[in-house]
């Protein structure tokens, strides 16, 4: 049964779509899809701006390394905290407080006379992605009805895509011709334009505040609990899986803190019956989790292969590489469309199995050619492009409005610990075959021919593949999951 509260936010949103036109629903559109477009971009080309940064300003890669994972470490952890405040304190004015932190923090860096200033900027960026990215698909979800949602999140999802796709060209095209400072810049001005146009698109759009106690403690405890798990699997990767394992002991124990406080506080910061009782909210946001713990590496670890193992430049190899992120791009907008039509689950249940069919495309056909390579590579890419905007529709489906901010939150949280897990993983199991001195050589893309290291290499390889087909078809059921 709907309770009061939810039942006026409900009849708010219907007379919100009502009003607003369809001119100013493609604003809307528009700056979300920019802010969707922002966290993907930046954290991708702050990455790759690592080397150029490290000869600019003289600094080793163990402080280096500190400007990309700076900025992601806020996301996983404040991303369902934010997104429950912009469900009290309103997510259009939220919306606009990440993109004022993401203005600073990229005027900031733009201008950063050291590292450890570009550090503090990454952050300030960083926290305001963790409000941009959950803040994109609830705002889209309270301004497109049911029959024209799928669309727009599909549209939001290519945006993801777009930047994870263009980062490298656009972020070496600025570097090589302008210097990276430009880079910052660019986003600088791209992010005013956003946050300009968020200003009149959405006036008027807003819920009305709620007069709803602030849960503090469970966001303290929650974002602790997160927090330990974060630094502990960025830590693991790096330094072995026990010798940081306090930080799992004091992430466990604050998660069953946070559920203790949560079942007794009257309005909780995240309302645990969305799990126990909200079966399309449970399964699409496990879904989600299976397919970033089974996808995100398969980018990374193919990089390495194609250059270290196989000796292709980095430009062949991004050619080889970005057939998947193309194919996400292009396909998100359909499936979203197909998800209004045909129905979320099922959609997203196609494109796990496709994920899964790719898999054991690479575990069958001979990976020492490229065009094989390619070929799953495409199947993946159909196959996530198929997956995200539908589950996102099928998520964001399950609730109602005045759950809208919270909802995207958990999902979110959900595709960057699948990322975390998924990165540290694959490389834990890639060092136990290869050895810390030979993967230290292979880090750097220097090209290998040892043919033992090759043959440990591909051992890795194949068993990371395994692993992800099995999540990939397990993703195919839990999508189909339905409240009986």
């Amino acid at each position: 049964m709907v309770g009061n509260n939810a039942f006026n936010s409900i009849l708010e949103n219907i007379l919100i779509m009502m009003n607003v036109s369809k001119g100013r629903k493609r604003l809307i559109l528009f700056t979300t899809s920019l802010a969707a477009f922002q966290t993907p971009y930046n954290s991708t080309v702050l990455s790759f701006i690592t080397p150029v940064l490290g000869r600019y300003f003289h600094v080793p890669l163990d402080v280096l390394i500190y400007v990309p994972i700076i900025y992601l470490i806020p996301l996983p952890t404040l991303m369902i905290t934010l997104g429950r405040l912009s469900d009290i304190y309103g997510r259009v004015r939220m919306f606009r407080v990440g993109f004022i932190l993401f203005l600073i923090g990229s005027i900031l860096g733009s201008v950063a006379p050291n590292i450890y200033a570009l550090i503090i900027a990454s952050l300030i960026m960083g926290f305001g992605s963790s409000i941009l990215s959950p803040g994109s698909a609830a705002i889209v979800s309270q301004v497109f009805p049911e029959g024209e949602r799928g669309f727009a999140l599909g549209i939001n999802a290519m945006a993801v895509y777009l930047g994870l796709t263009s980062a490298p060209f656009f972020g070496g095209l600025i570097t090589q011709f302008l210097g990276w400072r430009f880079v910052l810049i660019i986003t600088t001005i791209l992010t005013a334009i956003g946050l300009a146009i968020s200003w009149f698109s959405m006036e008027g759009i807003e819920l009305p505040r709620r007069a709803v106690k602030v849960d503090y403690l469970g966001a303290l405890t929650f974002t602790l609990a997160v927090l330990s798990v974060v630094i502990y699997l960025i830590l693991s990767a790096v330094s072995g899986w026990l010798y940081y394992i306090y930080l799992l002991i004091v992430g466990i124990a604050s998660l069953l803190a946070f559920i203790l406080i949560e079942r007794r506080v009257i309005n909780p910061m995240l309302d645990l019956s969305l799990f126990t009782r909200n079966i399309s909210f449970m399964a699409g946001n496990i879904t989600a989790l299976l397919n970033y713990i089974s996808t995100y590496s398969i980018p990374f670890l193919f990089s390495l292969y194609l250059q270290a193992m196989l000796g292709y430049n980095p430009f062949t190899a991004g050619l080889i590489l970005v057939s998947e992120p193309v194919f996400m791009a292009i396909l998100s907008p359909i499936s979203g469309k197909l998800s209004d039509k045909y129905g979320a689950r099922e959609i997203a249940a196609l494109g796990m199995g496709l994920i899964g069919v790719a898999f054991v495309m690479l575990l069958l056909l001979n990976i020492k050619y490229a065009i094989y390579i390619a070929m799953s590579l495409i199947v993946l890419g159909v196959g996530f492009g198929f997956f995200s905007a539908p589950n996102t529709n099928s998520v964001m489906g399950s609730v109602t409005a005045d759950k809208y901010g919270v909802a995207s939150g958990v999902l979110g949280t959900m595709r960057f610990m699948g990322q975390l897990l998924s990165i540290t993983v694959a490389s834990a199991i890639l060092v136990s075959y290869l050895g810390r001195y030979a993967s230290l050589y292979l880090f750097t893309g220097i090209m290998m021919s040892n043919i033992s290291i090759y043959q440990s290499f591909i051992t890795g390889l194949r068993i990371v593949l395994i692993i992800s087909a099995v999540l990939s078809f397990i993703g195919v059921y839990t999508s189909l999951l339905r409240e009986k």
